[in-house]
């Protein structure tokens, strides 16, 4: 009696149909990715899934572009795109399907913003109504400024001084020149280490919008160019002599005009001029970047004008030039 009731419970159980289970998934499962993480304008984008929980590879992934379509496959978790202008969002939707599991839904907005960072060497000597920009030599001083093209919700850009600014200099963060509306920062270039690397990263005071960049300098030597004075019109500042200049009349005036060095104390000296004529010193004139030559006779020949230039409190700046006369 007993064994026909174990035999109708087996049968019982035999008969009873298996269930095919779902498991309720969650989107922390699926991590994503965004690289660069703070894209700029207009820049490529690339958008990674991966997962320590679920099986991406076997996994059916189906992406999708400010709601439409971009396809997908087995096992496709990347994604690329580009950015568009400075404050217009890019919603990217990505369902991943795990085999026998229920569907997991990311969405990733990604609003470009960006920030510009401009430099000024603030003790670098170049001449009056001098066009070009000043160039930062070895142990001059740089001040960096910050210039960030993020949006408000209403599409105005926001103000520099609204922003948290996160600077680094050398790849190092210096903490007590970041902060709240820390739009500047001043550093010196090191002779030892010429390439100076400068990052700023800039977020709102919610951390909600984020953009960084960086910028990389490098000393440039100083300079010294030749120029030529005419009694009539002075120094002819619109064209710089060559390393050979004809000498037609009995009396020449030469302006060695320095370009790059950094200013010394206002109760001393800037500059150290050393003249030569012919490999012989000659005592520095009263101007001391100006040089007068006098012609006792009409004889042809050559000769030759050596000028060094050292900064009186920078040790690593100096600039030496050779200028050969031709007396025609």
């Amino acid at each position: 009696m007993l064994r026909k009731a174990l035999l109708a419970l087996s049968i019982a159980v035999l008969a009873f149909p298996c269930a095919s289970f779902v498991f309720a998934q969650s989107a922390n499962q699926v991590s994503v990715a965004v690289s660069p993480t703070n894209p700029g304008p207009n820049e490529p984008v690339t958008i990674t899934l991966s997962s320590y929980i679920i099986n991406i590879e076997s996994a059916d992934i189906e992406w999708s572009l400010d709601g439409r379509s971009k396809g997908g496959g087995i096992g496709s978790n990347t994604f690329s795109l580009t950015t568009k202008n400075i404050g217009v969002s890019s919603t990217v939707t990505v369902v991943v399907t795990p085999v026998g599991n229920a569907p997991i839904t990311k969405t990733v907005t990604i609003t470009p913003m960006s920030v510009d960072i401009l430099w000024q060497a603030t003790d670098s000597v170049v001449p009056p109504l001098y066009r070009g920009k000043a160039m930062p030599t070895s142990e001059g001083s740089v001040k960096f400024v910050a210039i960030p093209q993020i949006q408000s919700t209403a599409g105005s850009l926001l103000p520099s001084n609204s922003f948290l600014y996160g600077w680094s200099e050398d790849y190092a963060k210096d903490q007590a020149n970041s902060g709240f509306a820390k739009d500047s920062f001043l550093a010196s270039m090191d002779y030892l280490n010429p390439t100076k690397n400068i990052g700023v990263e800039v977020s709102t005071r919610d951390g909600g919008t984020t953009a960084q960049n960086s910028i990389s300098l490098s000393p440039r030597a100083p300079e010294v160019l030749w120029y030529a004075s005419s009694p009539l019109y002075g120094p002819l500042f619109n064209t710089a002599l060559s390393d050979t200049y004809n000498v037609t009349g009995s009396e020449t005036s030469l302006i060695a005009e320095p370009y790059f060095f950094s200013p010394g104390d206002p109760t001393s000296p800037l500059l150290k001029y050393s003249w030569q004529l012919n490999g012989q010193g000659v005592e520095t004139p009263s101007i001391p970047n100006a040089l007068f030559l006098h012609r006792d006779s009409n004889e042809t020949g050559s000769a030759t004008v050596d000028l060094s230039i050292t900064s009186v409190n920078k040790l690593f700046q100096e600039a030496v030039m050779h200028l050969n006369l031709n007396l025609q």
